[in-house]
């Protein structure tokens, strides 16, 4: 038996009242992902622990088995782990666009890497301490490395970019000692940097800190071979932390307009080639956080079509287990994530009376609300 994780980013959502009092997902055509839950089992799952900030690491982290609470240490250390970097600490290092004080785009524009690269390459020649580093990814997704030991835990608060558009970021910035005195220093000092090299960012927003994990190995916990098909540094990192193999796609935006024929291909080569194969996809969760319902709409259709649908078009449906589920809400309401449990699917396991594939559906089936740790046993053992 084969196994396939599905993980559209951010689809779930709450009810919009110009969608009729529906949720995007009940709003979209999604003839695929309701074949998985109407031949399948449903549920919903809890995947943000009582006390963690809903991100997709925490999620993601439970979604594959990870008990947050003995191995988390933050999202930059872990997207360090995707591009094989360490640090004493690393926070995760947003591209940002910040006007009269307000945060006005998490993405600074959506920066292309080309251009964050120059401005990383900028930060690094003229940075003001010698113990610091600036590590470019993709796009507005970049690294801010501490090459220095602090004393004591690190306490330092900071808040995601995305969480806080449209706010005066005053009240936002890093708090806590002296590592957060070095990063307010910074981000003022980025702020005279980056605009001399793009128009479209105009300064650094460091956050998710913390120092290198160590996570549990998947193949030693769960006894599978497995491989991750993603888009972003983060789930690469994962990955890496628990011994998970990552197929790289070329052409892939972490957007609506991503190359999913590209990752089509490499997740049902995955499929032949391991035991397990994690398809993680970044588009809807980015349109979430846009707070555009009806292009979320569109998005999750493109997804059920492009995604889901081919692979269920060129699979053995009798050779492969399959479990679907969001990571974490992303309403567009709120346009950034909640901690609320997500829908989940699973083919192949004793069918339920569920039909469609969506929040309320989904809460009706026949698995209930389960803890998100459990959710690799279910796709396995049920």
């Amino acid at each position: 038996m084969k196994y396939l994780v599905l993980i559209p980013d951010g689809m779930a959502d709450w009810r919009v009242e110009r969608l009729g009092n529906k949720t995007p997902l009940e709003v979209a055509e999604t003839e695929n992902m309701d074949f998985i839950a109407k031949e399948g089992a449903c549920g919903v799952a809890e995947t943000i622990p009582n006390g963690f900030e809903p991100g997709s690491d925490v999620a993601n982290l439970t979604i594959l088995g990870v008990d947050v609470r003995k191995h988390y240490t933050g999202r930059g250390p872990i997207e360090a782990l995707a591009r094989g970097v360490r640090g004493e600490i690393v926070f995760r290092c947003n591209l940002v666009r910040v006007d009269d004080g307000v945060m006005v785009d998490y993405s600074g524009g959506r920066i292309s890497d080309e251009e964050a690269k120059k401005v990383i390459e900028a930060l690094n020649t003229e940075k003001p301490y010698d113990f610091i580093e600036f590590q470019a990814g993709k796009s507005y997704r970049n690294l801010l490395i501490f090459n220095k030991r602090f004393e004591g835990e690190i306490e330092v608060k900071t808040y995601p970019p995305h969480d806080i558009q449209g706010r005066k970021i005053e009240s936002y910035m890093p708090s806590d000692g002296e590592l957060a005195d070095i990063l307010r220093e910074l981000m003022s000092w980025s702020a005279e940097v980056v605009p001399g090299v793009t128009e479209r960012a105009n300064m650094i927003w460091p956050w998710g800190g913390g120092k290198m994990p160590q996570f549990p190995n998947f193949r030693r916990k769960y006894g599978l071979r497995a491989a991750m098909i993603t888009e972003v540094d983060l789930l690469e990192g994962i990955a890496r932390g628990m011994g998970i193999d990552v197929v790289e796609v070329e052409e892939v935006t972490g957007y609506v307009d991503t190359n999913y024929r590209g990752l089509v291909r490499e997740c049902l080569k995955a499929l032949q080639k391991y035991d397990l194969a994690i398809l993680h996809t970044e588009g809807i969760d980015e349109v979430s956080h846009e707070g555009d319902a009806e292009l979320k709409v569109e998005a999750i259709e493109m997804y059920d079509e492009k995604i889901v649908g081919r692979i269920l078009d060129r699979i053995e449906l009798d050779e492969v287990r399959i479990l679907l589920l969001p990571d974490h809400p992303t309403p567009v309401k709120v346009r950034t994530h909640v901690a609320e449990p997500v829908p989940f699917a699973i083919y192949g396991a004793k069918k339920d009376d569920v039909k469609v594939y969506n929040e309320r559906s989904c809460a009706k089936g026949r698995f209930g609300r389960v803890n998100g740790l459990e959710l690799m046993n279910l796709l396995i053992k049920n």
